[in-house]
């Protein structure tokens, strides 16, 4: 019994482990970039406060890279809430349409007594669920010969 298990596991679970390497190496690869960009980037803030101490001074070139890099950063923080608002907008749109696709409540509850009537089992129910499935399909538009286009 335990090889026709692991068989299973191998069919179903086949491609966890390659997926985990691929993950860990992407983590383990963005670590390292991460730390090299930053690496980069404080050895530019660097080269840029020589360079511009020797034009204006040390305190006002350590003040000049300070409101450049402020002001990059309010423009990172204004892209990313930007981006975050379009993308609740269009979440927000997706709901509306799914909601728009649901039957009219008074449908929703014909359907929910359904199981209810197939306890019983007989002829009778079966039509009944059979007229409700066709009212529901009729109430969506199913079988209507009219383009909308």
């Amino acid at each position: 019994m335990f090889p026709l298990f692991r068989q299973l596991g191998v069919v179903a679970f086949g491609k966890v482990r390659p997926t985990a390497r691929r993950l860990g190496r992407s983590v383990l690869a963005g670590a390292v970039a991460a730390v090299l960009g930053l690496t980069a980037y404080v050895a530019l803030l660097f080269a840029l406060g020589i360079y511009l101490t020797g034009i204006m001074g040390p305190v006002l070139a350590a003040l000049v890279i300070a409101i450049g890099t402020a002001i990059l950063a309010v423009i990172v923080i204004a892209v990313v809430q930007f981006m975050n608002r379009r993308t609740e907008l269009r979440m927000k749109a997706r709901q509306r349409a799914a909601r728009a696709r649901l039957p009219d409540p008074m449908t929703l509850q014909l359907l929910a007594g359904v199981p209810a009537l197939m306890k019983g089992r007989s002829l009778l129910t079966a039509a009944v669920i059979a007229a409700v499935v066709y009212g529901v399909a009729k109430s969506q538009g199913v079988g209507s010969d009219h383009d909308d286009a």
